[in-house]
């Protein structure tokens, strides 16, 4: 089978099963930044797939200061998705012969500092997926930052895809959305521990009880088509 026949078929299952952005990259650049549980094995893997889900607007709706049962239970039920197309890929390249490594999402192995087995966001931008926010988030050009992500390792050769050379340009709508006031200007200033603190108040068993937020993606839906 050519690998871009190949390629089609994963985007297929992606697709099936709600996986509406899927790209490539080489991993080779990023090894070193791994885990240490799969930076050896990944040394004999050159190829990451990248898929996302989209988040669900009406969801995102749902919020107005806080995280509330509605979006956990629909951030939870998109990471067990993302878990199944990743394992359904993975399945499909081992059936071919190749190795693969699908990689959890949302699977963090320490909260301070955080920390997980690799970054969902670095290789979904690498694979063309995407650019970096103001929001420490990939933002895609047709969903914003409403969009999960899972990667898939294999040592299948397929075509690489390139980030798409954009940016929020003059858009700032995550900065008042922030309720840790964490985003500036750009990426780089983006404060991490004002993020944490917050999503660990979010977290408290009063309140939500797991790590998330989801307040800095309400405004950033991007240009989504039917």
């Amino acid at each position: 089978m050519k690998s871009e026949d190949v390629r089609d078929r994963l985007r297929q299952i992606a697709d099936s099963m709600g996986g509406r952005a899927f790209g490539v990259c080489r991993i080779d650049e990023l090894r070193e930044s791994f885990h240490v549980e799969i930076r050896d094995a990944s040394k004999k893997l050159n190829t990451a797939l990248s898929v996302g889900v989209p988040v669900s607007p009406g969801v995102l709706d749902a919020l107005i200061d806080r995280p509330n049962m509605i979006y956990k239970d629909h951030y939870q039920q998109i990471n067990h998705t993302l878990n199944d197309i990743a394992f359904l890929i993975s399945s499909q390249i081992n059936s071919l012969g190749y190795n693969s490594i699908p990689i959890p999402a949302s699977r963090l192995l320490k909260w301070k500092p955080m920390r997980a087995h690799l970054s969902h966001r670095e290789i979904a931008h690498k694979a063309g997926l995407g650019w970096w926010g103001r929001n420490n988030l990939l933002i895609t050009e047709k969903y914003g930052a409403q969009i999960r992500l899972v990667t898939v390792l294999t040592d299948m050769e397929l075509e690489p895809d390139k980030p798409p050379g954009l940016d929020c340009d003059d858009c700032y709508a995550c900065i008042d959305a922030c309720p840790a006031g964490a985003i500036s200007e750009t990426r780089e200033e983006f404060d991490l521990n004002a993020c944490y603190k917050k999503v660990a108040e979010f977290a408290r068993p009063e309140h939500i009880g797991t790590h998330i937020c989801g307040l800095c993606l309400q405004p950033c839906s991007g240009k989504i088509q039917t």
